[in-house]
């Protein structure tokens, strides 16, 4: 069991499902303090369950995602070119410095593809799973979406740069799920309960 919840994916997962359970308590709660109720929190267990599931849709996806972009272009690059095509050896640790374009490359193809991809998705996850109406998950995703991938390339671009750039891939799923969680609480309030 202790190696299951080693893997990359499985913790992932897990932390992103707990952060999505707390954005949409912290939603409710500023849902409730917006329309005047007070601090009165009532939790639709459904909805609930319907965001920590789409954690557990979408997180392997997403680290897939950046696992095969950190792969092609990776954020770092030797400081010094080997003089005369030979290779360090194995005990020597070159110095690197970042690669701008991969990092800017990764940011673009981020917020561009994925970024459309996910917020469909998500749009179309969560009202067909709440309605199993085809044409209204249809409807919801193209009027939503424009307006939630422009509101998110409002943020993510700075999140993605700093992600790729500075973070360590092995701390990379906790400083996004930290952007995430107040993400989700916008989406919630701001987007969702429209």
């Amino acid at each position: 069991m202790a190696d299951i919840l080693k893997s990359p994916y499985v913790s992932a997962t897990l932390q992103a499902t707990f952060m999505n359970m707390v954005s949409y308590v912290v939603g409710e709660v500023v849902l409730s303090l917006k329309d005047g109720s007070g601090f009165v929190v009532d939790i639709d267990y459904n909805a609930l369950g319907r965001l920590m599931s789409w954690a557990v849709v979408i997180t392997p996806v997403g680290l897939l995602w950046q696992q095969k972009l950190d792969s092609r272009f990776p954020s770092t690059k030797p400081k010094y070119a080997i003089a005369g095509g030979t290779a360090a050896t194995e005990g020597d640790k070159q110095p690197e410095v970042y690669d701008q374009l991969n990092i800017f490359i990764k940011v673009v193809l981020s917020e561009t593809i994925f970024s459309i991809f996910a917020n469909s998705a998500f749009i179309a996850y969560i009202t067909y799973i709440e309605h199993g109406d085809l044409t209204l998950t249809k409807a919801k995703v193209l009027n939503e979406v424009p307006g939630l991938w422009t509101s998110s390339i409002k943020v993510w671009p700075l999140v993605s740069y700093i992600s790729f750039g500075f973070v360590p891939p092995s701390k990379r799923v906790a400083f996004t799920s930290m952007v995430a969680l107040i993400w989700s609480v916008y989406v919630n309030v701001f987007i969702i309960s429209k």
